[in-house]
């Protein structure tokens, strides 16, 4: 496997891992544990973190060593703001864009939500919605909005991971998808307008209220949902572990992350 592979999958790793709060905010990123999970050279994990740093997935901390990004609540609030004017504007665009093919895909990908909801693979949920969104973005036909709106989100992934961990709010996600599918197929703008800004607009008010709503062991007797993919326990008897020391944003690599 090539270098630049061993890279992506590192970071993409990285990214779900973040994605499903496997991985915390302030939490260090340890260069030795990253080396031991992926089975790879410190080269393509020193490429990955450059590029979550040029990403704005992590930050340099304190002495230098790579942490992971936390957002403040203002922070958040700013960014759901810009994100209903920005979304609201591509709802508009995907409407008149939309082709019946695309219209088609985004039921499978429903589906396959609809399983990961099921099986409470909260990783596979996340990836299964980034495809929805990132099928809905290249409806644009607008590239640069579609980057954007993919970025924006990634920053929001402390909103949407609180946000998924009750099952009432994670099956309204399903339902809400389900008619931003019937939205589009009988071409109405202002519904599906409607739908896109209340589906960002309930994350928001959810994570800030804090609300202590039915966990996924009360509805169904379901066990809480869990990431797959958890950071791996630090080695016995070692104290403390090498943290990696991001360098300088440089020229932006080539990764695709998780949207």
């Amino acid at each position: 496997m090539s270098k630049s592979t061993e890279a992506d999958r590192v970071f993409n790793g990285i990214v779900t891992d973040i994605l499903a709060g496997a991985i915390r905010p302030r939490e260090r990123l340890s260069e030795r544990e990253l080396v031991s999970r992926f089975k790879v050279s410190r080269t393509p994990v020193r490429e990955a973190t450059k590029r979550l740093l040029e990403r704005g997935f992590i930050e340099t901390g304190p002495r230098g060593v790579a942490v992971v990004v936390d957002v403040s609540s203002e922070e958040l609030r700013q960014l759901y703001a810009l994100r209903l004017q920005l979304e609201s504007t591509a709802a508009r665009e995907i409407v008149a864009n939309i082709t019946p093919p695309e219209i088609v895909a985004l039921k499978q990908i429903n589906k396959e939500f609809k399983q990961a909801l099921e099986q409470r693979d909260l990783v596979r949920m996340l990836e299964v919605r980034a495809d929805f969104h990132a099928l809905l973005g290249r409806a644009t036909r607008n590239r640069w909005l579609g980057e954007v709106l993919v970025m924006l989100r990634d920053k929001a992934y402390v909103v949407r991971h609180y946000h998924w961990q009750d099952f009432h709010r994670a099956s309204a996600t399903l339902d809400i998808h389900n008619q931003m599918i019937k939205a589009l197929e009988a071409r109405d703008t202002e519904l599906f307008v409607q739908l896109v800004c209340q589906q960002i607009s309930a994350a928001i008010a959810t994570y800030e209220n804090r609300l202590q709503a039915p966990s996924w062991s009360a509805s169904a007797n379901a066990a809480p949902v869990v990431a797959k993919t958890p950071r791996p326990a630090q080695p016995p008897g070692r104290a403390t572990s090498k943290t990696v020391k991001p360098k300088p944003a440089g020229k932006p690599a080539r990764g695709k992350a998780i949207a």
